[in-house]
């Protein structure tokens, strides 16, 4: 049976908050579906009608004043007692049918203490600050007992409200009153998690003021066919067609009659047969308002297709990765995040047909055998290599862009188009292998670093076919000149492209000049306060600034200085050259014009020494306060830099 979508309207928040805490318990609910009147005609419309608790329920910031009447009479008492005050004693008596008396329940206030959720020490809201630590003092209210606190039974998961929340006096009796007093569940964890449901629902903005009448509109799932089409066509003027004609006193033949009750005679839809005022989904179903049923809010759906598809994947043998990636191919959607709640409905609908039969469910790739796939070349080749990149992607949960690189770079070839046969086939049942073992893809990816001391090993090297630069140092490469990539990076540092055989390899145990100017660039890039250097790198350094001349007149530069000589004679195998140190050694050398430096060393230390400039006195005066990090921050200034260097080309931050 399929989901839709359905819109619930609301006149306030608070009644749309509490509609989200019914949802999350599966306690059916509906919305003001009567109007009872005093004895002048004045209407009184409760919130929430709760058929299996046979309940009222009023959630108000402050109570009606014509609340006490309606109690009195929905709960079938004839007495008028004086605790609703002189106001509410002077409204008229009200007329509530048999059929739609029982308990009255009234919630005075906001749903949560001062219209704000409490937030917990991680950032959380808090579920102790709920709306049931207001009835912990004065609880709910029904027509003349207080205070009652909603409440569930401990064994059956029965829901109700009780005194002071007493879970041995509902009604399903599974605790003897005797046997177990004043058993107090108004601080079950499902309660809790359902008020804490509730407080972080949010109204997507081009729904919550969609109509002037309905401030707060809800989307969310309901499992009945027709339903969405039943609430969208739907005008509000419930009529069926053999009631029209009757009316207009022409009704229908005995033979139409009863096809006629069910049709709407003001949309082409269905009407409620037993009340004859709601649309339905389809012909002889009841509405919502007669016999309601439980909404699925987007968090719940998210959370059932998560539960589904770990079921899924146990019933086919198939990994939680790879399942999810079908089920997301299933929408037309790389992953779940930020999609329609109409496509969940689709996703969460497509989950439970597969597991009522697993053999239904697509693999998701195509399976050519050895032999078929020797058959296929050039553009069917690639064609095939193409439909098991979005299905890795989702399995891997890596973008899909960065899943067809590694291929190419698996396979040797800068892209598809230029890749051989064989590349092309090796490039599939690499594929494949990564499908069905992801820790096989990320030991390719993400291997061991080698840090602090030295490098990790290259994860692909091949020879250059053209003249081209490292992407790291900007020294040039002749085609035929070994070129590699290296290992992806953690955040907030990303990969880099082709290196050179030196930025490989050689960059920390031999390195220059440059690949020390490199490591000062990237790890403030990154945001941090301090570079960490091997000593090879950090006597590269220090015998530079030594060779300049009046090392001593500057306090950071003197810090430097003494910070090298430090680590250089410590026994650890790396160092930590401070943030104002490091700017201050870069200034040095690059006002120094030293005599020694080769090009490319100087074309590097000068776009160090612009870029550490700007990152300190911001000339393009970029608000830091709307980044997240510093690294972002520098990210942006990289970006904007008024003379673009061959660092800012390349961006970062790299590993480096």
């Amino acid at each position: 049976m399929a989901y839709e979508v359905i819109r619930a309207e609301f006149r306030t928040e608070l009644h749309a908050r509490w509609s989200v805490f019914f949802d999350h318990l599966r306690v059916p609910w509906a919305y003001e579906p009567v109007t009872f009147y005093d004895s002048q005609g004045s209407p009184r419309t409760p919130a929430f009608w709760l058929p299996e608790q046979r309940m009222w329920f009023a959630a108000e910031l402050e109570a009606p004043v014509w609340w006490g009447r309606f109690a009195m009479a929905a709960e079938g008492s004839d007495y008028w007692g004086d605790g609703w005050g002189e106001q509410a004693g002077r409204c008229l008596p009200v007329e509530v049918p048999e059929e739609w008396q029982g308990l009255t329940l009234l919630s005075e206030g906001p749903f949560f203490p001062d219209d704000d959720p409490g937030i917990d020490t991680w950032g959380r809201p808090d579920p102790w600050d709920g709306p049931w630590r207001l009835h912990e003092a004065k609880g709910m209210l029904t027509y003349c007992d207080s205070p009652y606190q909603w409440t569930m039974c401990p064994q059956c998961w029965s829901f109700g409200a009780e005194f002071c929340g007493y879970a041995e006096r509902l009604p399903c009796g599974c605790l003897n009153d005797g046997e177990h007093s004043k058993v107090a569940g108004g601080s079950d964890k499902r309660l809790l998690a359902a008020y804490r449901a509730a407080q972080l629902e949010r109204w997507h903005d081009d729904i919550s003021h969609a109509t002037v009448l309905w401030p707060t509109v809800r989307e969310a799932l309901v499992q009945q066919p027709g339903a969405g089409a039943a609430a969208e066509n739907c005008v509000g003027e419930c009529q069926s067609v053999a009631e029209q004609m009757r009316q207009e006193l022409c009704p229908p033949d005995p033979g139409e009659s009863e096809e006629l009750e069910t049709l709407c005679s003001a949309c082409p839809g269905f009407v409620c047969g037993q009340c004859g005022e709601q649309p339905t989904p389809a012909a002889n179903a009841p509405c919502r308002t007669c016999e309601p049923v439980v909404l699925l809010t987007e968090n719940q759906v998210r959370q059932r297709i998560n539960w589904k598809v770990e079921k899924l994947a146990a019933a086919t043998g198939m990994q939680g990765r790879r399942v999810n990636g079908i089920v997301n191919d299933s929408i037309g959607e790389k992953r779940r995040s930020g999609v329609s709640l109409a496509k969940l409905g689709t996703a969460l609908t497509n989950v439970e047909r597969w597991l009522d039969d697993p053999s239904s469910m697509p693999t998701g790739l195509p399976a050519p055998s050895p032999d078929e796939l020797g058959e296929l070349h050039g553009a069917e080749l690639r064609k095939l290599l193409t439909t098991y990149v979005g299905p890795l992607a989702g399995a891997l949960r890596d973008p899909i862009p960065f899943v067809q690189r590694q291929l190419n770079d698996w396979m040797g070839a800068s892209s598809r188009a230029e890749a051989t046969d064989e590349q092309l086939r090796d490039a599939i049942i690499q594929a494949r292998a990564w499908i069905e073992d992801p820790d096989s893809y990320r030991s390719y990816t993400h291997p061991e670093p080698v840090e602090p001391g030295g490098l990790a090993a290259p994860m692909r090297t091949k020879n250059a076919v053209a003249d081209s630069s490292c992407d790291l140092c900007a020294a040039p490469v002749v085609a035929g000149e070994l070129i590699g990539r290296m290992p992806n990076p953690r955040n907030p540092f990303k990969p880099m492209a082709w290196l050179c055989a030196h930025c490989l390899y050689d960059r920390r145990a031999k390195p220059r000049l440059t690949d020390v100017l490199l490591r000062v660039f990237h790890h403030t890039l990154s945001g941090s306060n301090s570079t960490l250097l091997n000593t090879t790198e950090a006597a590269v350094l220090l015998a530079a600034l030594l060779a300049l001349p009046h090392t001593m007149g500057e306090e950071h530069l003197q810090e430097a200085i003494t910070e090298l000589r430090q680590g250089i004679d410590a026994p650890e195998p790396v160092m930590q050259l401070s943030y104002h140190p490091a700017q201050a050694a870069v200034a040095a050398l690059d006002t120094a014009d030293l005599q020694e430096t080769v090009a490319g060393d100087a074309a590097v230390l000068a776009a160090v020494a612009q870029h550490l400039a700007e990152w300190q006195h911001n000339p393009q005066n970029i608000d830091q306060t709307s980044y997240r990090n510093r690294a972002l921050w520098r990210q942006a200034v990289l970006e904007s830099t008024p003379t673009p260097t061959v660092l800012s080309q390349r961006g970062g931050p790299f590993w480096v």
